[in-house]
């Protein structure tokens, strides 16, 4: 019998990941029966997509009120996901959430809550964890290659491009997205607590904004007819961008959202430079760092362990030669190494590298194949696992509530010392009713 989906938040997450995959790619499993965004425009431009076969809706309460569904999809922003999750709960359904989970601890105890006394389940979407590349690094961890994990070091690195995005939108603010620490770094924090088997205990970080924000003059409150105009190395001309154009900027006048806001706005109150250090069980240490205002973006890993060290890293975008002006960047910008960049290697890799040193010398070299679907190929394996039954599953790709908690936690915690100058516990943000023994489900 084929499930019954409806999707609420769309932007552009939800229809591109859900909405027409449901309809185009699985139909002879799933039956989309309900789509729901706030706003009018955006709702009928997706409706239009699917030939207006789907019910639209503008109050997410009456399309659960009218419409027999089985599963939620909440792909809307963070900071509304848990009055969608918990009604959605309430009526013994099954969700689907984006991430982040949501934004701050009251927050995620209240999902909890809701999950505990409710018949449905909560999955959240992890998608980086579906990357072959990622899969590849956790195998490796897995079968033991450097035995006992004693510390892991993971920088991460958003471009002025990408990285400058978050700083136009909804995320520039804490309240809605919980900052880059949770928004951004709940991805990140959850490829670490995956990959090493293990949950954070103690957090403790820094943070604050070096270059966005108010650290140079905005001389308008958004990129449409600023004065500035190409002069700013980051305007955005949504009138040239016939996606965003069709989604914000013919939208905004039934909801007064802005997609294209000023990135030196002094409104904006997210850090735009962090480092976390945090202990883990098994006595496990994490050092990271996010920086958003890089030339180039990507990551890099190492784990330390009894047998050895294992290295990984993975180039997202590089533009090869000096563009002050954000569109010729956004021309320009390639899936290249930096370094191999400089070195006059423009091509795009085909493979990416592991590497493990063995504790007292030598090294072994393991290729895993690049995958330019979107997120690393982490989209379509995260679609076929939620979407597919019986899917094999054996290093635990699929990710429940929990692994949601802690990797929100872990940036909540880090938000929280950023405030204070103190180390905070997660223990002390769930509170003594919410361990895993007392809410996960058999």
């Amino acid at each position: 019998m084929k499930k019954r989906y409806v999707v609420v938040g769309l932007g552009n997450r939800g229809p591109s990941m859900f909405v027409k995959p449901l309809v185009r790619q699985y139909s002879d499993v799933a039956e989309l029966v309900g789509i729901c965004d706030i706003n009018p425009h955006r709702l009928e431009l997706v409706r239009s997509e699917l030939d207006n076969t789907v019910p639209g809706f503008t109050s997410f309460t009456q399309m659960l009120d009218e419409v027999r569904c089985d599963v939620v999809i909440v792909a809307t922003p963070c900071g509304t996901h848990h009055e969608l999750i918990i009604a959605a709960l309430d009526r013994d359904l099954d969700v689907i959430t984006e991430k982040a989970l949501t934004v701050d601890a009251e927050k995620v105890r209240a999902i909890l809550a809701a999950e505990a006394r409710s018949k449905g389940r909560l999955t959240v979407t992890f998608n980086y964890r579906y990357a072959p590349y990622v899969t590849a690094l956790k195998q490796l961890l897995k079968d033991g290659t450097i035995g006992d994990i004693h510390s892991v070091e993971f920088h991460w690195f958003l471009d002025t491009l990408h990285g400058a995005d978050y700083y136009r939108r909804w995320h520039r603010r804490k309240e809605n997205s919980g900052g880059l620490l949770v928004h951004k770094a709940t991805h990140h924090f959850d490829l670490i607590n995956w990959v090493i088997d293990a949950e954070p205990q103690v957090v403790f970080a820094t943070g604050r904004r070096h270059f966005y924000g108010d650290n140079r003059p905005s001389p308008s409150d958004r990129c449409l007819n600023c004065p500035a105009g190409d002069d700013c190395e980051f305007h955005l001309d949504l009138t040239q961008n016939g996606s965003l154009r069709r989604l914000y900027l013919d939208a905004e006048k039934h909801d007064g959202y802005l997609r294209d806001r000023c990135v030196f706005s002094p409104d904006i109150n997210i850090e735009d430079t962090m480092h976390v250090l945090a202990t883990y069980t098994k006595e496990i240490q994490l050092s990271y760092t996010l920086t958003s205002a890089s030339p180039f973006e990507g990551w890099t890993m190492v784990v330390n362990g009894s047998k050895g060290r294992l290295e990984a890293s993975e180039a997202h975008s590089f533009v090869p030669t000096e563009e002050r002006v954000f569109a010729q960047r956004v021309k320009a910008a390639k899936p290249l190494d930096a370094a191999q960049a400089a070195a006059g290697m423009l091509e795009p890799a085909t493979e990416r590298t592991i590497r493990v040193y063995p504790l007292y010398g030598g090294v072994e070299v393991h290729k895993v194949p690049v995958d330019r679907s979107a997120h690393g190929g982490g989209d379509s394996r995260l679609r076929e696992m939620l979407f597919r039954a019986h899917v094999p599953d054996p290093l635990g790709h699929a990710a429940d509530s929990w692994a949601g908690v802690l990797s929100v936690l872990l940036g909540v915690a880090a938000n929280e010392s950023i405030a204070t100058g103190l180390p905070v516990r997660i223990a002390d943000l769930l509170g003594e009713e919410f361990t895993p023994t007392e809410w996960r489900k058999n």
